[in-house]
């Protein structure tokens, strides 16, 4: 996804501000006194050039206070506001960042009627898509679409807007619309053959993914549409064909790759240092009164492998009153980069703690509670916060560390389901994924994590609950309860509606649609139509099926 808002004005274009005015006779030459400072005069060109080099360069602090500039000349400008929104964004503030492209948006509803110019529209459209504010994207998708019908790129963000929210019957037409326009783009006949699977269209979905691999247009695209047809088929019962479609999209995936091998061992490399160097010592170096001194609220984390269930955990949790539950939250991971910058330690985390005195310690829980106020606003301090996410598991000796106090809910699922889970998925080519494109590299995975929190889980100060996605299932409320009475709150029967709060909702991970309805039993023991494939790689998986139970 683009995450910038570049839009590109012709001198003969009408003006980014809305003014109705051609660009060259209004802010391409125009030097405008800063609001209340009429003596600061400031050239629209010069500062914005200067921004978008700031932007080119990833200075973002540099490009915040060129487009504060900017915004503050011309306060109606919704390129500028929406530009300074996205400024802020980029430095991890994304509540305030929001707020701009927010008050963009609604701007552009006003302007873009008025200079009938929909390419800003569509940019920032797909910006609050990206930051996870569908109803404003969808509101800025649906103008366009009506300023410019019959453009491809205008409907297939509409289509993307609807379907992140699993409203597929609604995407139906537009992405037939877009596939009938673009009828060479194997994008998007991937993209309409997996709303027709969402809604009940199989076998239209499956000859739709069979000529797109047939034709091989873009290796990218055939390899995801080997990907989706292996979910068709596993959904058909076709379990022999559903793995070779998956193995085939793996490989096409794996090929696809930018990495060298050496960059693949970066999460093994990290988990075996970050075991060899949190030793119970470090872990326990300083008690719980010590660090609790400052008498800041006490956090609980969601962790575990990808695709254990964390999500809906997560989407449970936050229907509750007296939680806020953070979605993928990246503050643990900024945290862990503040405590490289304090130290001068890079790339080794267990060294950098080391190195920390306890006024740091209290430094960097200030930093943390501080970053959650400006994401999440002033009740996080008032409420039980539950931090989720499952890469969170890499960086557990800090958390053990600075938040002594800490509660760890630990989401477990048996280890073939996760397999198979996260080889049906599209993961990006990331340190921490990378490894997930192929069906050995998922297992290898899977044990050095695991084994990660075996070899770390007796010597952290915070206490932990090991919840087992089959329970959940098999006993929601009996399971649950003890969830809530391990945070020390009591129980709200309005959890058993998560499903309906999760609707329209935007949700990060690969699960939003999972979520969106009750909780349903077929994803329990789905291994076993792929029973024959763990051959290969059970020598990783049996010690965790059998530590966590799952061997009967």
């Amino acid at each position: 996804m683009n995450q910038s808002v570049s839009h590109k004005v012709g001198r003969n274009d009408p003006c980014v501000c809305g003014s109705g005015k051609k660009y060259k006779a209004c802010c391409a030459s125009s030097s405008i006194a800063l609001t209340g400072h009429t003596t600061n005069v400031i050239d629209i060109n010069s500062v914005h050039q200067q921004a978008q080099q700031a932007i080119a360069q990833a200075d973002f602090t540099n490009a915040e206070l060129l487009f504060r500039q900017l915004h503050t000349a011309k306060p109606t400008d919704a390129y500028f506001l929406a530009s300074l929104g996205q400024a802020l964004c980029w430095q991890n503030r994304r509540r305030d960042g929001v707020g701009y492209l927010l008050q963009a948006a609604k701007l552009l509803e006003r302007q873009a009627l008025k200079t009938r110019d929909p390419r800003l529209a569509q940019e920032l459209s797909a910006q609050l898509l990206h930051w996870g504010e569908v109803n404003a994207a969808e509101r800025l998708a649906r103008l366009v679409v009506s300023l410019a019908p019959n453009a491809p790129a205008a409907l297939n963000n509409l289509v993307l807007c609807l379907t992140r929210v699993s409203r597929n019957a609604e995407a139906l037409p537009f992405a037939k619309k877009v596939a009938e326009l673009l009828p060479n783009n194997p994008g998007c006949q991937v993209l309409l053959a997996l709303i027709e699977d969402k809604t009940q269209q199989t076998a239209s979905a499956l000859t739709r993914l069979e000529s797109v691999i047939e034709r091989n247009l873009d290796p990218e695209q055939t390899a995801r549409a080997y990907l989706e047809m292996g979910g068709v088929l596993d959904k058909l019962g076709r379990y022999d064909e559903a793995f070779i479609a998956l193995t085939k999209a793996s490989e096409g995936h794996s090929a696809l790759l930018i990495q060298h091998p050496a960059q693949r061992e970066y999460l093994f490399e990290v988990l075996e240092q970050n075991s060899i160097g949190f030793t119970p010592a470090l872990l326990q170096r300083w008690s719980i009164e010590e660090v609790t001194a400052d008498h800041l609220p006490a956090p609980a984390f969601l962790m575990g492998f990808l695709r254990s269930g964390t999500t809906l955990t997560e989407q449970v949790l936050g229907a509750h009153p007296q939680i806020i539950a953070t979605d993928e939250s990246s503050i643990v991971h900024e945290l862990v980069k503040e405590l490289e910058k304090l130290t001068g330690i890079k790339q080794n985390t267990a060294l950098a703690v080391k190195a920390l005195k306890l006024a740091d310690i209290q430094g960097l829980r200030q930093f943390y509670w501080r970053r959650m106020q400006e994401e999440y606003g002033p009740e996080v301090m008032r409420k039980q916060l539950v931090d989720k996410n499952a890469l969170n598991t890499m960086d557990l000796g800090v958390i053990s560390v600075i938040f002594p106090e800490a509660k760890i809910i630990f989401a477990l699922r048996d280890p073939r389901d996760i397999c198979v889970s996260c080889f049906m998925q599209a993961f990006s080519a990331t340190p921490a994924t990378v490894n997930l494109l192929s069906w050995s590299g998922i297992a290898r995975q899977y044990s050095a994590v695991m084994g990660y929190w075996l070899a770390i889980r007796a010597a952290i100060q915070p206490s932990y609950l090991q919840l087992r996605y089959e329970d959940t299932v098999a006993d929601f409320e009996g399971t649950y309860r003890q969830v809530f009475e391990f945070l020390n709150l009591p129980w709200h029967a309005g959890v058993e509606q998560f499903h309906e709060r999760a609707k329209g909702k935007y949700i990060s991970t690969p699960s939003f649609a999972q979520v969106a309805q009750p909780v349903y039993n077929k994803a329990v023991a789905r291994w076993r139509h792929y029973e024959p494939e763990f051959a290969t790689v059970i020598q990783d998986l049996q010690p965790y099926i059998k530590e966590f139970g799952y061997e009967s």
